[in-house]
């Protein structure tokens, strides 16, 4: 497959070097669109069959012809994908300078958003190989996002050249990186994360050993434990030092900052790590033991989470047939419960023709009830005495 995808690209290839030919009967003038066309196509079939060399060399031919015919965003996107080839191939100094030249050409294109991307992309590619150039490009993309207003964004991308600088313990570069982020704090009048900005400006500026500078920055709004830390600092009272390292207004900083100050010294910062792993459980301890209760005895309950902590297949297909009660055992269990039997009653039982549950009995005492004091058997409370229409023989006569 790779084969086949490397026979197509020398095709284009092949091709665009045709749409440059000139000649009395034919072109005249060599076609740049054309041969950009076929340059690229044959970078994309050079990078699918992994011949990145190939494909690095079409990509900047492809770039060079559409720069040529002024086409500036396909330009860009030539030398991103010649970036990602270069990449590939190790040579991370090229990826740097194919990325800035992408970037460059979507700036000029009027599309800053592809820029940024492509800045952002790049720097997250680089930042372990070339830590400098990578910040470099996350700087690139904060200017760009806050020329076009977009502050949030500005501030994420300064804030990843911060870890890279911090991480790298390059103080003096992360101090601007930082200054940067706080005036836009300042023009957005977040106070909270200005006083955070303040904080990380004291730790960088003792990370460099220069507690003057640290006691400067105390001058805007800042917390307390900064006067605190300096002092520290300048005593060398490691005991403070390692207390206030996990204080409130230090730990919610940033982490790549934050975990300086556990390693400040008077002359600076001193074996600070690059970067802090969780050290490795010394317990052996397997995911059945986690799932069980310790204060259950050991049961069909128990039985049950240590089949849903197994994914193992054959523990689970023995731990089926442990739980699983056979046909003999409930056989067992139905015959050897005792039966209980209810004592019938000793006396005769009542005989009642009548099924009725409401018996002559109940009925009377409803009549008699109904019956009122006067002795009048009449039911209807507007009939007259001996008369049982209600109405008279008038009002008959009138409703006829």
């Amino acid at each position: 497959m790779e084969q086949k995808h490397v026979s197509e690209g020398l095709k284009e290839k092949k091709l665009a070097e045709e749409a440059l030919k000139t000649s009395f009967f034919g072109n005249w003038k060599p076609d740049n669109d054309s041969a950009a066309h076929h340059y690229e196509k044959a970078g994309q079939f050079f990078k699918l069959g992994k011949s990145y060399e190939e494909s690095r060399s079409c990509y900047i031919e492809a770039a060079k012809y559409y720069n040529a015919a002024r086409v500036l965003f396909s330009a860009g996107k030539c030398h991103e994908a010649a970036g990602v080839c270069s990449k590939e191939l190790g040579r991370f100094e090229e990826a740097h300078t194919h990325i800035q030249r992408a970037g460059d050409y979507y700036t000029q294109n009027g599309t800053a958003s592809t820029a940024i991307t492509c800045y952002s992309k790049g720097a997250e590619g680089l930042a372990h190989k070339l830590p400098n150039k990578a910040a470099e490009l996350y700087l690139r993309a904060g200017d760009l996002e806050r020329d076009n207003d977009h502050s949030r964004e500005a501030i994420k991308c300064f804030q990843g050249a911060e870890k890279i600088f911090a991480r790298n313990k390059m103080y003096k570069e992360c101090i601007n990186a930082v200054q940067l982020s706080r005036e836009i704090y300042e023009e957005l009048e977040q106070y909270e994360h200005i006083k955070k900005c303040n904080m990380c400006l004291v730790i960088l500026h003792l990370a460099r050993g220069d507690s003057v500078a640290a006691k400067q920055s105390i001058s805007g709004d800042v917390s307390l434990v900064a006067d605190q830390l300096i002092d520290a600092v300048e005593n060398g009272d490691d005991d403070t030092i390692r207390k206030l390292s996990s204080h409130g207004d230090i730990v919610y900083l940033d982490t790549e900052i934050a975990k300086i100050v556990k390693f400040l010294t008077q002359d600076g910062a001193a074996n600070v790590p690059s970067s802090q792993r969780s050290k490795p459980s010394t317990t052996s301890s397997t995911g059945s033991d986690i799932f069980k209760p310790s204060c259950k005895k050991p049961g069909l309950n128990s039985q049950k989470d240590e089949l849903f902590a197994r994914p193992n297949r054959q523990n689970r297909d023995d731990l089926f047939a442990r739980t699983k009660p056979s046909g003999d055992s409930n056989r067992q269990e139905l015959f050897s419960k005792p039966v209980v039997s209810h004592p019938e009653p000793s006396g005769p039982a009542p005989a009642s023709s009548d099924n009725n549950p409401f018996g002559e009995e109940k009925s009377n005492t409803i009549e008699d009830n109904s019956v009122p004091a006067d002795g009048n058997s009449n039911s209807n409370p507007f009939a007259g005495e001996g008369n049982d229409n209600p109405f008279g023989e008038d009002d008959l006569e009138d409703l006829c």
